[in-house]
């Protein structure tokens, strides 16, 4: 296995893409035998190779990839799904690990859904205890009719905090109706920024974010539109009628909004970056691109306005390549894997 500084070893200023997708075989026949993608969006060609051009296209050293909605819940909550959730783990630590990847390709780990409370906790105990190969752990903005706060996930929460897990927070379908905007517009295109924001806010006001420290969370797509409705959030809280309905501060939801971290993918305009900009600091933005749910002239679009806006806009340089590497290096190197004596001895000198 390569180690973090080989596996992330070319130039300084390269990027690391945090926000990459994987399809494997065994994936894509999940999919097809359910029927497609509820979301509504046809599932893209991929391969190793096809990753590594997209990685090259953007300059990037190295990409974390990960299953994307809708996950292993496109096989229930059953035994098949746990066992698509292994065999997943498996093929990405493959990628991962060969002499032909292993200098490029990374991953968050697949879990089923969290509906399956102990298939989750097995997943997580295999992933961190076992394998110990991937970077974080992909969850949803849902399981079915609930928000990943739901006191049935409170098991799920402690294994990750006790892991101190990396987590990419990933939207995925809503059940809204009408299903789809103007009868056919797949969900990633509108609904899936709204998912996130839900699924941020409820991590707050649940109480996740202030009770388990030990976990960080990457909010996909800038977080959504988290960092222009934040200061709204704000402002209704100091209304004392809704105080009164929820046992989070202000301070609380202050120090929430802070903790996260938001990846780029698909949100390089200049008015989602300054408004990124004006919600967070630099050291909390990491880049993405989609790949390949954003095929190459999506993607070519996207670097095309992260590139004019580090250029040129007054704030460019926060966000300059290698601000972001550094920012991906920092986060992985709070996360990496340590074997339970060496974690014991650490944790002793913090």
């Amino acid at each position: 296995m390569a180690t973090e500084s080989s596996t992330i070893s070319m130039a300084s200023g390269a990027l690391i893409d945090v926000h990459a997708h994987a399809l494997p075989p065994a994936y894509l026949a999940a999919i097809e035998a359910a029927g497609g993608d509820p979301s509504g969006y046809p599932s893209p060609i991929w391969s190793p190779e096809a990753a590594l051009n997209s990685l090259s296209l953007s300059g990037a050293s190295l990409g974390i990839f990960s299953v994307s909605a809708p996950g292993v819940s496109i096989a229930g909550t059953g035994q098949t799904a746990r066992d698509l959730a292994r065999t997943l783990n498996t093929q990405l630590a493959c990628y991962a690990t060969s002499a032909e990847y292993s200098s490029r390709l990374s991953f968050f780990g697949v879990l089923p859904d969290w509906k399956d409370v102990d298939g989750t906790l097995e997943e997580l105990d295999f992933l961190f205890s076992h394998q110990k190969l991937c970077k974080g752990v992909t969850i949803f903005t849902s399981y079915g009719p609930y928000l990943p706060s739901n006191p049935l996930f409170k098991p799920i929460w402690d294994k990750l905090n006790h892991y101190r897990a990396l987590i990419f927070l990933h939207p995925t379908t809503l059940d809204v109706t009408p299903r789809f905007i103007a009868s056919s517009l797949p969900q990633p295109v509108v609904d899936y920024p709204i998912a996130t924001t839900r699924a941020a806010v409820d991590l707050i006001f649940s109480g996740i974010m202030r009770d388990y420290p030990d976990i960080d969370i990457i909010l996909s797509h800038a977080g959504g539109t988290l960092p222009y409705l934040a200061s709204r959030i704000e402002s209704l809280l100091l209304n004392p009628a809704l105080t009164n309905l929820t046992h989070i501060s202000l301070e609380d939801v202050k120090a929430g909004f802070a903790k996260f971290y938001f990846d780029t993918a698909l949100s390089t305009s200049a008015a989602q970056l300054n408004s990124l900009l004006d919600f967070t600091s630099p050291s909390r933005v990491l880049f993405g691109t989609d790949f390949p749910y954003a095929g190459k002239e999506a993607i070519s679009a996207v670097l095309d306005k992260y590139h004019t806006f580090v250029a040129t806009n007054p704030r460019g340089s926060a966000l300059r390549p290698e601000v972001l590497r550094q920012n991906t290096l920092g986060i992985l190197a709070r996360h990496e894997h340590r074997d339970s004596q060496e974690k014991t001895e650490v944790d002793q000198l913090e």
